[in-house]
């Protein structure tokens, strides 16, 4: 029977009241019915963002809650924009969980657009494997069972932060293997170079998307989402969760403040010791330049048809042949001495 039950498709719905689960995958009016039928039950529904089906629900969901075009319009955007805003009793949340793609060294935005009210919380987000609102809910029934809905969205809004975190930690493991490079005292290779340019890019992404979340986790903690009239007090233990996540969120965002320093130092790190490397190449070119020059010199000048003491004896041959051997080896003494060889 375990294995049954392990098996089981996750449901993207489910209606409960208290730890009693009423009802699962039910949709649009099915749910509604159910709702109005238990009046002390929650409910939460999860689904697909697309235009087919995911947005055409959320529409009518709208308009079942009073909801103007321009909030639709937000819940639908596509524009990676982090918002809160509180409309009547309804609570919406739009977000974007990430996930990264280490293939292409990317940061992939899933947009996460929630409807709460004091009895159901609606999710949509895209479907993808590393981010799974449903799941998640699922797994975490006793703890939506005593915070209610707001402890529902207090997970959606922890397993998005989660995400920032997992992106952080891959971009900063990131930097750090780039920065065990420049400890060898070696500029950064080509394909590092445009890898640390990848990582740039991924963590100006991870930026536009961590920032507005800080406005977003104080709105929530400002004004979260309302339990059902005619039960007890607040679980403070909600209101102290809350408080935490921003605090979390908040230090994810300038540990990605602090991320962008640390880049850019990589990248003027490996430019100046690639300058470095460069003059101790002209250095040694310029070395090397000037000893050769001395035999040029003089093979030059003793080959000129002008008659010179000792030309064309084997007396001279030896004299202008030891000549530019100690010539040179002085210079290259020289040079060593400078640590220019």
């Amino acid at each position: 029977m375990s294995t049954a039950v392990a098996d089981r498709p996750i449901p993207l719905s489910r209606v409960w009241s208290g730890s009693k689960i009423i009802a699962e995958d039910l949709t649009g009016e099915d749910l509604s019915d159910v709702l109005e039928l238990h009046s002390d039950a929650s409910a939460w529904w999860v689904l697909p963002r697309d235009h087919d089906y995911g947005a055409v629900e959320v529409r009518h969901i709208a308009q079942a809650l009073d909801l103007d075009e321009p909030a639709i319009r937000d819940l639908l955007a596509e524009d990676r924009r982090a918002k809160f805003d509180t409309i009547g009793q309804a609570r919406l949340v739009i977000t974007n969980a990430v996930s990264i793609d280490k293939d292409s060294s990317r940061i992939m935005a899933h947009p996460v657009s929630m409807i709460a009210t004091d009895r159901a919380v609606i999710c949509l987000v895209d479907p993808n494997p590393d981010f799974q609102p449903a799941q998640l809910l699922c797994h975490k029934e006793e703890m939506i069972a005593k915070g209610g809905i707001e402890a529902a969205v207090q997970m959606i809004i922890g397993a998005v932060i989660h995400s920032y975190q997992e992106a952080l930690q891959w971009l900063e493991d990131s930097g750090d293997s780039l920065a065990n490079a420049l400890f060898e005292e070696r500029p950064l290779s080509k394909p590092e170079q445009l890898y640390a340019f990848k990582l740039r890019t991924a963590l100006s992404h991870l930026r536009r998307l961590t920032d507005p979340m800080r406005t977003v986790m104080t709105d929530i903690i400002n004004s979260p989402p309302q339990g059902r009239k005619g039960k007890g007090g607040r679980d403070p233990s909600i209101s102290r969760h809350w408080v935490l996540l921003s605090e979390q969120e908040a230090r994810v965002a300038n540990a990605a403040d602090a991320l962008r320093e640390t880049l850019s130092s990589i990248f003027d790190t490996s430019l100046a010791l690639a300058d470095v490397r460069l003059n101790q190449i002209m250095k040694k070119l310029t070395a090397w330049a000037a000893i050769l020059a001395v035999p040029t010199l003089v093979t030059s000048f003793v080959g000129m048809n002008v008659k010179f003491p000792l030309v064309g004896s084997l007396t001279g041959f030896w004299v202008y042949l030891l000549f530019m051997i100690v010539a040179s080896m002085v210079l290259y003494f020289v040079f060593r001495a400078k640590d220019w060889l």
